[in-house]
Formats: C-alpha cells, sequence, structure tokens
C-alpha cells in the first residue's frame, strides 16, 4: 500500500498531527472495508453450501437411491432363484457379464456373492458398479416367509461409496401379489461432497406384473414407506412416500409417485414423479412454488 504521508515524495514537508490522524484513518477504514467485502464473499460461497442447497441436492439423487436400491434387490432375487443360470443372472445385471456370482447352497443361511470387480463394470440400468454385494437368504425367491439380508464391501456406484446392510422379508399381499418388506440402515458418500448422507427407514415393494417371467424387464412395482437420515452441515429430515411410487423394469426413472421431505422439523417440501412417462424429469414443490428437476 502506498503510503499516505507522501514523506517519500516530499521529504522536506514534515507531516502535523492532523494529517497523520487522518491518514490513519483513512487506512483503518480501507482495512475495515476489505474485511468487510472479504466476508460478504465468503458467505455467498457458503450460501453454495447451505442446508437449504444440500438439502435440495438430497431431494435430486433421493429418487436415484430408490432405483439403486431396486436394482440391488432385484439382483438378489434373480440371483436366489435356482431356475436362472448363474451365467443368465449375471447378464440380466451387467452388459458384458462383467458381474460375477456364486452361490453356495451348502451354508445356512445360503450366500450368494456378486462381485462387479475392482473397476466400473456397465450394469443394465446404465449406472457403474464396483466392489461386492453379499446375500444372505433362507427360503426361495419371492415365496412368503422367506428372508435375504444385503451388505456391502468396498462397493461403489457410479463412484458413491455405499455401506450398511438390508434386510427383506418376501410375503404377499392382499390382492395375492408378491411383497417385498425392506428395512434399511444405509450410508452414500458422494465423491465430490463433503460428508456423507445416511438413511433409515422401510420400504414394502408389490409386484404388480411380471411375476410369471424370471427377466427383470417386464417387472412393475408399487413402492410404499417412510424413512429419516443425515447429511452435511447438521441436516437432519424425514420422509414419507405420499402416493405409491412406481418402478417398471424397462425404465431407468420412477415413472410416478411423490415423497414428502421434511428438514430438521421446518417445512415441508415435496417430490414428485409424473404421470408415468418415463424420463428424467421431476419436481420439487416449497412454499415458493414448484420447480422442475432433473434426475441424475
Amino acid at each position: 500500500m502506498k503510503n499516505f504521508l507522501f514523506i517519500g515524495q516530499y521529504p522536506n514537508m514534515m507531516p502535523n498531527a492532523d494529517l497523520i490522524r487522518r491518514s490513519l484513518q483513512l487506512q483503518h477504514k480501507m482495512v475495515l472495508g476489505g474485511i468487510l467485502l472479504l466476508g460478504f464473499l465468503s458467505s455467498c460461497r457458503k450460501d453454495d453450501q447451505s442446508p437449504e442447497s444440500l438439502m435440495e441436492q438430497f431431494l435430486s439423487t433421493d429418487s436415484e437411491n430408490e432405483q439403486i436400491t431396486q436394482f440391488e434387490e432385484d439382483g438378489a432375487e434373480v440371483s436366489m432363484d435356482q431356475r436362472v443360470s448363474l451365467g443368465d443372472a449375471s447378464e440380466m445385471l451387467s452388459a458384458s457379464r462383467c458381474a460375477n456370482i456364486t452361490r453356495d447352497t451348502v451354508s445356512n443361511p445360503r450366500r450368494i456373492t456378486i462381485n462387479y470387480g475392482p473397476v466400473n463394470c456397465l450394469c443394465r440400468d446404465g449406472r457403474y458398479r464396483r466392489g461386492v454385494v453379499i446375500i444372505e437368504y433362507t427360503g426361495t425367491r419371492g415365496v412368503a416367509g422367506s428372508t435375504a439380508s444385503m451388505s456391502f464391501s468396498n462397493y461403489f456406484v457410479n463412484d458413491r461409496w455405499i455401506s450398511g446392510n438390508r434386510n427383506l422379508v418376501f410375503g404377499t399381499s392382499t390382492q395375492g401379489n408378491p411383497l417385498r418388506t425392506t428395512q434399511f440402515n444405509l450410508s452414500i458418500t458422494h465423491p465430490n461432497r463433503n460428508g456423507a448422507w445416511t438413511r433409515q427407514g422401510l420400504r414394502v415393494r408389490e409386484k404388480i406384473a411380471g411375476d410369471s417371467t424370471v427377466t427383470l424387464m417386464d417387472d412393475v412395482y408399487l413402492i410404499t414407506g417412510n424413512g429419516s437420515g443425515s447429511g452435511p452441515n447438521g441436516i437432519t429430515f424425514n420422509h414419507s412416500i405420499l402416493t405409491p411410487l412406481r418402478k417398471e423394469g424397462s425404465c431407468r426413472w420412477l415413472v410416478s409417485g411423490s415423497i414428502q421431505f421434511s428438514r430438521n422439523n421446518q417445512t415441508s417440501r415435496a417430490l414428485d414423479f409424473g404421470n408415468g412417462a418415463c424420463d428424467d424429469q421431476a419436481t420439487i414443490t416449497t412454499s415458493n412454488g414448484v420447480r422442475t428437476i432433473t434426475l441424475p
């Protein structure tokens, strides 16, 4: 900073006390102004990672987590089905049979390992996976009373690290359709975001079409349930499915249904997946109105 007393420029001019005082006041104001400006800019950057912004990130990715869960549980069911060869099961899950599936039918409970390998494996749902999914089960695929538990080892989906567990119980709905009830406790860590999202809750999946075939493409599920979780910056949330989510085996995204979320017990917002079209569009409704988002 230049010397406001100009002593170096005019050595013969000796500043008086009043000039020194006014110069120091000016320098103090400039320093203070700079500090305030830096604080303002810093707060703007922090707004990008505000709880509201982080919650919207969760809203936009929670639907993908639902679809990831659906794919993994479908894979577990297919692998449990003794009518399906391991090669066919691998082809149902991965485009190039990069999923290596093994069955241990001797141990109790029986055990299935789906190993996607140490490098990314392109799967039928358009997502990349690596790592291992471990399933221990009793009974038979889809038969009421059968159970399965899922855990993970160095498991990543689109470079998101997923850990935790799921416990599945198979049953039958009042309409006679197969039911799959899942208790889950998961942690999802994104590669480009600080901290992990946790999710705990219950999902009930009723298969309303496709049960007569072993393929996944004609399956149609209606999903209900609720849950809670937490995220970076002290975020906590609760969510419940308002209208059943419809998942079709031939579509990457949820095609209809809605979920209501509340963050830190504050104003709720709703995520709606549309009226049946297979697309990547959904809407978020808040007190400020309705906004369309693109699903991952």
